[in-house]
């Protein structure tokens, strides 16, 4: 790894900084039910909660669930071709917000207030919401992309909501974590250039103490992906989900998290908008548009 320069280890260290600085600040957070007030607990201690849809109570989780059935039908099957280490498209195929829009069932149920007010309860900021993704996980056997053990870089805390939409078995590629007080740093991986598949892992981390997350349909985790080590294991069938993502309104890394879903002034934009409340807009375009001011971050 090339060491810093200069000018960009004090730029890291200043946004570092003002997003610390962004959460020591006083505010009035929303009220949050019982179940939301454990997440947050579980994510502060641990990096991840594992709890289920009838749990949670959601208002639309029907309408949901139905609408991504029929989306998980129509995913193509088979192999998928083999296009790098890094690339998600060599061991998954899906569908990115920006198709999810068209289909508001899935998209705006993680634009709900119980998950606005558990995102800002536990990044103490006003939250964004980048989008979804829903994903066909394929068994080729295949340890690359995100089955490769990693932090996400959006934002210096970020939260991944994911929902199994069919059963997952301790083999089926469930999510898998390092738990937050176990999770190393990345400088003891250099040897394998962050490439970091389950026998590097195993170096540092004894396996017994990884955290694996099988569950039945509807399980959903909810991780700070940013602060543990996580992946997804390598299924022996398909494994079906839906992920929902959200940082603060000043994300660390804008144009990353731009790319799940960027910002077009198109029908369906339009069409998604008319559906918000205030706050939802803030959440979902404030941050693309720029619209909060210093006053409202801090």
């Amino acid at each position: 790894m090339m060491p810093l320069k200069l000018p960009d280890a004090v730029s890291r260290a200043s946004r570092k900084a003002g997003f610390h600085l962004r959460s020591l600040q006083p505010r009035s957070l929303p009220g949050l039910a019982p179940m939301f007030q454990t997440g947050v607990a579980r994510l502060r201690l641990q990096g991840a909660w594992v709890t289920n849809l009838d749990a949670l109570s959601l208002s639309e989780t029907d309408e949901m669930l139905a609408m991504a059935d029929r989306l998980c039908c129509q995913l193509p099957r088979g192999d998928v071709a083999f296009q790098g280490m890094a690339a998600t498209a060599s061991h998954s195929v899906g569908l990115a917000s920006r198709q999810l829009m068209a289909h508001p069932a899935i998209f705006l149920w993680g634009l709900q207030h119980p998950w606005l007010n558990l995102a800002e309860c536990y990044l103490r900021q006003p939250a964004a919401y980048l989008g979804c993704v829903l994903r066909r996980e394929v068994p080729n056997q295949r340890q690359v992309g995100v089955r490769l053990w990693h932090q996400d870089g959006e934002d210096y805390k970020t939260i991944k909501v994911i929902v199994y939409l069919n059963d997952v078995a301790d083999t089926g590629g469930p999510f898998e974590y390092i738990p937050r007080s176990l999770t190393p740093a990345y400088g003891q991986f250099r040897s394998v250039n962050n490439r970091i598949d389950n026998a590097a892992m195993a170096q540092v981390v004894e396996p017994e103490r990884w955290r694996r997350c099988p569950g039945p349909r509807g399980t959903v985790i909810v991780a700070d992906t940013a602060s543990v080590f996580h992946h997804a294991s390598v299924p022996n069938c398909d494994r079906y989900s839906l992920t929902f993502a959200y940082t603060t309104a000043a994300p660390k890394h804008r144009a990353r998290c731009l790319q799940w879903c960027p910002y077009e002034e198109t029908q369906v934009w339009t069409d998604i908008q008319a559906r918000l409340s205030d706050r939802q807009t803030l959440a979902l375009l404030g941050w693309r548009q720029g619209r909060y001011g210093l006053g409202q971050l801090l």
